[in-house]
């Protein structure tokens, strides 16, 4: 059912820079895009804790690969924001978290999707809104219970509705805070109580835009978010400790 929701757009823009490897091409791009795949999964999931450097060396070795398609793929991160790049040495730094920068986007996010909820209960969207209905307004027992499938889904949920009013630039600017918030809002999915709230919730804000009330719909939506927001904030900070805790007991070693 998810392959229904999946959106190319929601694709990192700056990942097309893999597709720009050279003229004898498909074997370096699929391994600089295998590379900057798997490191970017470690960076999100808190497998390389946020502060932590790493040589170019020690990345070359730990995954297999030569300089070439590791250099491509950590210029795209750093591009996206994960990493940092050292000054005068071969080696990055996975950008600290900084919890209130998130909680910055957050509010810009929550700004834009209001607008395209107000947008929306303008006119008759229930055609359009039939994909996500399929996904969220199920039974219990038909709902999907992995982590990284629903949080894919919540993705895609909230991209359709900025899509669907209608504003190209609006939806460019969302797609951008999508992927830079994509590193914390994964954690809103590790629990079965957040997985059932986000059924239960998406399910509400969907039943208030088929009706078309926008006052209801913007109520919804808000305290969705800031329920996501207020959970992600717990958990990360947990599980910012335990990846400490980790590198701290590595370095010991």
């Amino acid at each position: 059912m998810l392959n229904a929701l999946d959106r190319n757009s929601l694709q990192p823009v700056s990942a097309q820079w893999l597709r720009a490897i050279g003229p004898d091409g498909a074997e370096k791009e699929t391994l600089a895009q295998s590379v900057y795949q798997r490191l970017k999964d470690d960076i999100v999931e808190l497998r390389m804790p946020p502060g932590q450097r790493y040589s170019e060396q020690s990345l070359a070795a730990s995954l297999g690969v030569s300089r070439t398609p590791l250099r491509f793929a950590l210029h795209v991160l750093a591009h996206e924001g994960y990493l940092n790049r050292l000054e005068g040495h071969s080696s990055w730094q996975v950008k600290p978290l900084d919890l209130d920068y998130y909680e910055d986007l957050y509010d810009f996010r929550l700004s834009i999707e209001l607008l395209a909820i107000r947008r929306l209960c303008t006119r008759e969207v229930s055609a359009e809104l039939e994909p996500l209905c399929a996904f969220w307004r199920v039974p219990v027992a038909a709902r999907v219970l992995d982590g990284k499938t629903v949080a894919r889904a919540d993705e895609v949920f909230h991209s359709t509705l900025v899509s669907l009013a209608g504003n190209r630039e609006m939806l460019r600017t969302f797609e951008e805070l999508t992927e830079r918030i994509r590193i914390i809002r994964r954690l809103d999915f590790i629990t079965p109580d957040r997985i059932a709230a986000a059924f239960d919730e998406h399910a509400e804000i969907i039943q208030r835009l088929l009706a078309r009330d926008a006052a209801g719909a913007e109520r919804l939506l808000s305290a969705h978010i800031q329920a996501s927001r207020a959970a992600i904030r717990e958990i990360t900070l947990h599980r910012l400790a335990l990846a400490s805790a980790r590198s701290d007991g590595a370095q010991q070693r």
